[in-house]
């Protein structure tokens, strides 16, 4: 079975979402990335809490590709501290056949760890 490397952020706005979102579907660096929300995040910040409405990103790339994919968000991304956490997971050899696919990535050794 192939892994799929999926990755989770977070956004203030819609339009923030979806401009990272194109970007990284344009840069193949992901295959897919699901937009949700608004959802409400309850946080503490610099000492204060904070309650906020948040879009969450997740994005479907290749374990070759989570390194480069976290390196992108970490400077694009407008928060301070985004919130940048991922796992792989099994995926059907169809879905993770067009992943790979749309990635140009090889299904090599990482897609069967």
């Amino acid at each position: 079975m192939p892994k799929v490397c999926l990755i989770k952020t977070s956004l203030g706005s819609m339009d923030e979402a979806e401009k990272l979102a194109t970007a990284l579907v344009k840069l193949q660096r992901a295959a897919c990335v699901h937009i949700s929300g608004p959802g409400r995040s309850i946080y503490h910040w610099q000492g204060k809490l904070e309650v906020e409405d948040e879009y969450c990103l997740t994005i479907k790339t290749t374990p070759s590709l989570r390194e480069a994919t976290v390196l992108y968000l970490t400077g694009s991304h407008p928060y301070d501290l985004p919130e940048i956490i991922w796992a792989e997971f099994d995926a059907t050899d169809a879905y993770g056949d067009w992943v790979y696919g749309e990635l140009n990535a090889s299904m090599g050794t990482n897609a069967q760890e």
